[in-house]
């Protein structure tokens, strides 16, 4: 569990980590040495998951050998309504989110914590309004997380 107690006295606790695959955590479909030992460190404090239509058809392989990352992947009609429905029956309210598509935008208008990538495929308009704060790259993203003093700086009142 990832938890934070903001100056106003607003406790911040997340028990699952939802990310999107392709633009987010992986470029044209390949994960880096970095994020991948990144999600490992990560995956030991929390349920992180992996939700997709896997454009590439590489999660499956990139993400393989990552313990405690469970990967979803959805069918190539999904329009992100399935995104949001898992991170409801997990509990919007402990859920953090991280992703850059349109297809993310669902889980985006119902979690906790909502943090946009913009690296090298993009950042829709509609994530990049949703969203609490915005990081360059996927390491960004999940130092945030392991180091969750860090959330306090960005998301004090």
């Amino acid at each position: 569990m990832i938890e934070v107690t903001m100056p106003d006295g607003r406790q911040l606790s997340f028990k699952h980590v939802v990310f999107d695959y392709n633009g987010t955590l992986a470029e044209d479909g390949v994960l880096s040495d970095s994020v991948r030992e990144l999600l490992r460190e990560l995956a030991a404090k929390v349920h992180v998951v992996v939700i997709t239509a896997d454009t590439f058809g590489a999660a499956r392989e990139q993400l393989k050998g990552i313990e405690g990352v469970e990967l979803i992947i959805l069918g190539s009609q999904a329009d992100g309504t399935e995104k949001a429905r898992y991170v409801s029956e997990w509990g919007s309210d402990s859920t953090v989110v991280i992703g850059n598509g349109v297809n993310d935008q669902p889980m985006f208008f119902i979690a906790s914590l909502k943090i946009a990538v913009l690296g090298p495929e993009g950042l829709s308009s509609g994530v990049l309004s949703a969203s609490n704060i915005v990081v360059r790259s996927p390491e960004d993203a999940i130092r945030l997380l392991l180091n969750a003093k860090r959330l306090i700086a960005t998301l004090r009142r």
